[in-house]
């Protein structure tokens, strides 16, 4: 089976196997583009983000079909965590996310509650939930902090 990875716009053809697993697909993306790191690959098909150990036929992955590749990076959240103290809290994260998914994610990955949580970069610039995050310069290993009151 051939499928099309779609990358910053450009369709790599990508050959694989029938049975193939998602993980199969990120291996062979990651041989044919050294420097994309197998973790930092996200892939989406049809709005759905691929788990590694799943055929691509579960999804309905056929020859021909056009898969999107993002990839991932962490970023650093710091603020205090339940009991006061300070923490750095990290989460993987793509340039097309927005900084409220980028709070979701904090909330779905760490437990902490994001009800009237605001991000900032400097002590007096907030960060928009609806902005996205190449927007704001936020790339791999960039920290933000969680806004005191």
């Amino acid at each position: 089976m051939e499928v099309k990875v779609i990358i910053d716009g450009t369709r790599i053809p990508v050959g694989l196997p029938n049975d193939a697993t998602v993980k199969d697909l990120k291996e062979a993306v990651h041989d044919v583009f050294n420097f994309y790191a197998v973790k930092n690959i996200e892939l989406h098909f049809n709005g759905v983000v691929l788990e590694n150990d799943t055929k691509l036929e579960t999804y309905q992955v056929v020859n021909g079909s056009e898969i999107s590749l993002r990839l991932l990076y962490t970023v650093g959240i710091v603020g205090k965590n339940p009991n006061g103290q300070y923490k750095r809290y990290e989460v993987r994260a793509h340039l097309n996310n927005t900084v409220g998914e980028l709070k979701q994610k904090l909330h779905v990955d760490h437990g902490l509650d994001i009800t009237n949580m605001r991000f900032q970069m400097k002590p007096t610039s907030y960060l928009d939930d609806r902005t996205f995050l190449w927007a704001n310069e936020i790339t791999d290993s960039s920290d933000i902090y969680i806004a005191e009151d």
